[in-house]
């Protein structure tokens, strides 16, 4: 019985499954599932259940990674990822708690690195004030230990590799103190002149009461050396600035300082090159200049020969002598013009003229309206204030009282 019941199935299976077969033959696919809802289907299904039963690390061992990953677009699926959502998810705090950053740096070539990246491009694309005004530089100051940094500092190892010398040029510090000094000098030897130039016109204006003279209607300088006054009277008057005579004629006092200047100059230089000229000789020759240090009659004639070419050489490329040029006077011709070599010449040769005659030559400067000696007069020349860049002044007291005098 249960044979028969056995055998009854077993034809019932066969019958059936011929007829599935020929129905799936004979069927499309394609026709059924556009008839079956894929979303009710879904929603019936328990996907926790499903994929609690799902051995994951045996599905993975089957999958080909490098195969799948060759079928995706980056690109693709980077657009349809939200990075904000994406991001809010993640819990940075824990991430970054699980990464040892001393195995990650240990695995980073740093020189590697940096030998890809452009400095220049990356300062470029920094705005270096906007990354400063970020900081605060009170509360960075206050964490730092600057002792603790300095005491790191090999000071001795760092100097090493400065070059002072070339640091020192550059700052400008041997120039500024080369025009501090100048200045200071230059302030200095002003002042000087300033006092001479106030004692010459108090002796011209005294010698202008005695020879009852107009002092406004005297000559003041040479006619092309005249230029407006430096200073308004106004000002002057207040004793707020100073007077300017450059171009002026130069008074005795100056005058007589530059000479007294100059004789100095020429017998120490005519001492000091026959002293060295009488070592040499006694080096070389085993001979002495008795006869030039001496003061004989050669001695004198080598001084004269020495001062007048001293005069001459010096007037003629400067039109000035160092005394001169020391006081703050400079010869010109009569008319203001440059002196020309034939003036300096006949000037150095007619100048002992002027000492003749008990110095009435020199007398002359006191007296004459232009302050003109002999000598002078003969080579048509006359000597004027004049010191350089800087304009020759009167003192301010005595600029302020001359210009109430005029006003």
């Amino acid at each position: 019985m249960a044979d028969a019941h056995a055998e009854g199935r077993g034809l019932f299976h066969r019958i059936t499954g011929g007829v599935t077969e020929r129905v799936v033959g004979v069927i499309d696919p394609d026709i059924v599932l556009e008839q079956v809802d894929v979303n009710a289907v879904l929603d019936r299904i328990d996907a926790d259940a499903l994929l609690s039963r799902v051995d994951m690390n045996a599905l993975l061992a089957r999958v080909d990674v490098n195969a799948l990953l060759d079928r995706i677009e980056p690109d693709d699926l980077l657009d349809r990822v939200d990075p904000d959502r994406l991001l809010a998810r993640v819990d940075v705090g824990a991430l970054l708690a699980r990464v040892d950053p001393n195995e990650l740096m240990a695995r980073v070539d740093v020189a590697a690195l940096l030998a890809r990246v452009d400095p220049n491009e990356l300062m470029a694309r920094v705005d270096p004030d906007a990354l400063i005004g970020r900081v605060d530089m009170n509360a960075l100051l206050d964490r730092v230990d600057l002792n603790a940094l300095l005491a790191k500092v090999d000071i001795e190892a760092l100097l090493a590799d400065v070059d002072l010398e070339a640091l020192v040029r550059r700052s400008g510090v041997p120039e500024l103190v080369a025009e501090s000094t100048n200045q200071l000098a230059g302030s200095a030897l002003d002042l000087v002149r300033r006092q001479l130039v106030a004692l010459d016109v108090v002796i011209d204006r005294i010698l202008n009461r005695l020879m009852r003279r107009d002092p406004d209607a005297q000559p003041v300088g040479p006619p092309l050396l005249q230029v407006a006054p430096a200073v308004e009277p106004a000002v002057a008057r207040r004793g707020g600035a100073r007077l300017s005579v450059s171009g002026h004629y130069a008074g005795p006092v100056t005058r007589g300082v530059a000479a007294a200047a100059d004789v100095a100059i020429i017998t120490t230089s005519y001492t000091l090159g026959i002293a060295g000229l009488a070592f040499l000789s006694g080096i070389f020759f085993g001979s002495s200049l008795d006869d030039l240090s001496g003061r004989g009659p050669l001695a004198v004639a080598t001084l004269a020969v020495w001062a007048w070419f001293y005069s001459f050489g010096s007037h003629a490329v400067a039109g000035r002598t160092l005394g001169k040029g020391i006081v703050g006077i400079r010869v010109v011709g009569a008319d203001g013009s440059p002196l020309s070599v034939r003036q300096a010449f006949v000037r150095t040769l007619v100048f002992p003229l002027s000492a003749l005659l008990f110095g009435l030559g020199f007398l002359m400067i006191l007296v004459q309206r232009e302050h003109r000696a002999l000598h002078d007069l003969i080579a048509g020349t006359s000597s004027v204030y004049d010191w350089g860049e800087r304009a020759a002044e009167m003192p301010g007291p005595l600029s302020a009282f001359l210009a109430r005098q005029s006003a």
